[in-house]
């Protein structure tokens, strides 16, 4: 946006990213202007303020899943492996499973 605030008093003020920029005319405000919006930075925060309902929606549905992740980590895909082994016949050496 740019503003005449007084004599030979242009300003620029870009509210996305907080810039302000004060000129004695207003085309030099105007150069400013077209300066910044070419800048990477003001384009990156064009595009995250843009994405950024998407970005809040995305949160809150995988908030809503963590409990269910969690539960199922818990009752499922966490659980060690239980320490028997596989052949009956060993099960009988007292030396490392105690047998019987």
């Amino acid at each position: 946006m740019i503003r005449k605030q007084g004599k030979a008093r242009w300003t620029y003020e870009c509210a996305i990213c907080e810039v302000h920029v004060t000129a004695p005319d207003q085309f030099r405000a105007i150069e400013a202007c077209h300066r910044h919006e070419k800048t990477a930075e003001h384009a990156f925060k064009m595009i995250g303020k843009a994405l950024q309902p998407v970005v809040d929606r995305y949160m809150q549905f995988f908030k809503s899943l963590l409990p269910i992740v969690e539960q199922f980590q818990k009752d499922y895909a966490l659980v060690p492996p239980s320490s028997l082994p596989h052949d009956p016949t060993m099960l009988r050496d007292r030396r490392k499973w105690g047998g019987r």
